[in-house]
């Protein structure tokens, strides 16, 4: 298949950006409060109003650079408007919920007949004890009789505007991810099925996730994956992600994707770290923004692989530099330190995802504007930078790399 006639592949980090999967915030992040932020992960509450309007500045900024921009809830609506699929998908979302039968029951008859929006607007956003009852009147179930009417008898998935996590492509591939915590459980289900059944996934090959192995305490996510080139990979042992999954997941990179090389990334166990790219990105063919915080400490393990997927060698470093040059056959590399090396400027805006940084072409990238030592050494570096407001994006946590997951670079 020539290049041009590729949907679905991601050799890089940095090749052109031609299709990307975006998540719109929505209502689900309405359902935010004081009281149940900690539990679905976030730090604070967002505006969520200004949260789409900073989001669609960012999806029109990729589509004038000629990016096809695909919408994860219109996927959802898609595939269930197939009966079969609504079915299987709501007895297995249902089951994580822990409803007692009754409940489960009447809400499945409930979704069968609402349309396909509607219910994805559901699954995402969650349903309150309250707006079950509207659905279903009074029935005997004790989960629905002992909720307050603010209580989520299906959890919202905030969280699901990181698209980044709950999959990550490899070339012609998706590893889907096992999520660390159960906010996030349900989040790479409905990819699950997406990918499965939706025509626009039709051909992908699922490397990880849909076997019964790929489960708790095999846990990665996405945004500790970095695709450096067609033959190598990095991934992050983290908070999220466990050395367990990765050695699972790299041989299946190498028996079925061709991966040569997997360089395993040891950063600290802290949600300030969170994945590797809050700390490391990779901006151009030689070029990185590097936390300076961890560039001192870092652990890495490169990992060779035969083609049928066994382990050729395992080789312990802390050289960061010498081991990109060596695997990605670079003769300089650069790194841009995160604040301009300063170290207040510096934790600033690591917090603030000025790491996570998200490259659309070589040496093109969009950042936050608010990261301006940042941008500014990214651009004394030779990157061009497009800003882009995340006043209200920002307090998630996540970047404009770990909103956007491509499905197609060249």
């Amino acid at each position: 298949m020539d290049d041009d006639d590729k949907k679905l592949y991601v050799g890089s980090e940095i090749g052109k950006l031609r299709r990307v999967l975006l998540h719109r915030p929505g209502l689900e992040l309405s359902r935010l409060t004081i009281d149940n932020k900690d539990e679905l992960l976030f730090d604070d509450i967002l505006w969520v109003e200004e949260a789409q309007k900073e989001h669609d500045a960012f999806a029109d900024l990729l589509r004038d650079n000629g990016v096809e921009v695909v919408y994860f809830r219109n996927c959802l609506a898609h595939i269930l408007k197939e009966d079969e699929i609504r079915k299987n998908l709501l007895e297995e979302a249902l089951a994580l919920e822990a409803l007692d039968h009754q409940l489960k029951d009447a809400l499945a008859h409930a979704f069968y007949d609402m349309p396909p929006a509607d219910l994805s607007e559901v699954l995402i956003a969650g349903l309150t004890a309250l707006e079950a009852k509207e659905l279903v009147g009074n029935i005997k179930s004790l989960c629905l009789l002992t909720s307050e009417r603010t209580d989520f008898l299906i959890k919202p998935l905030p969280n699901i505007l990181f698209q980044r996590d709950p999959f990550s492509f490899v070339k012609d591939g998706v590893i889907i991810s096992v999520m660390r915590f159960e906010a996030r459980r349900k989040e790479p289900l409905y990819a699950k099925y997406i990918f499965n059944h939706h025509p626009y996934f039709s051909g992908l090959k699922i490397i990880y996730g849909e076997e019964t192995a790929n489960v708790h305490p095999y846990f990665i996510e996405g945004g500790d994956i970095l695709v450096l080139s067609d033959e190598v990979v990095a991934i992050g042992i983290s908070q999220r992600t466990t050395a367990g999954a990765i050695q699972v997941v790299g041989r299946k990179l190498a028996k079925e994707l061709g991966i040569k090389k997997l360089l395993a990334v040891d950063i600290p166990k802290m949600r300030v770290y969170m994945h590797l790219d809050t700390v490391f990105t990779m901006v151009d063919r030689n070029c990185f923004v590097i936390y300076p915080g961890i560039r001192g400490s870092v652990r890495l393990w490169e990992i060779a692989y035969e083609e049928d997927g066994s382990v050729v060698d395992i080789t312990e470093s802390t050289d960061l530099v010498g081991t990109m040059k060596r695997n990605l056959m670079l003769d300089t590399i650069a790194f841009v330190e995160t604040g301009g090396g300063d170290p207040i400027a510096a934790a600033r805006e690591q917090w603030n995802d000025g790491t996570n940084t998200f490259a659309i072409a070589p040496g093109v990238v969009v950042t936050y504007r608010r990261n301006a030592t940042t941008n500014q050494e990214l651009r004394a570096h030779g990157i061009k930078v497009y800003e882009i407001k995340g006043a209200e994006l920002g307090r998630g946590r996540g970047g404009p790399r770990c909103m956007s997951m491509p499905l197609l670079r060249n």
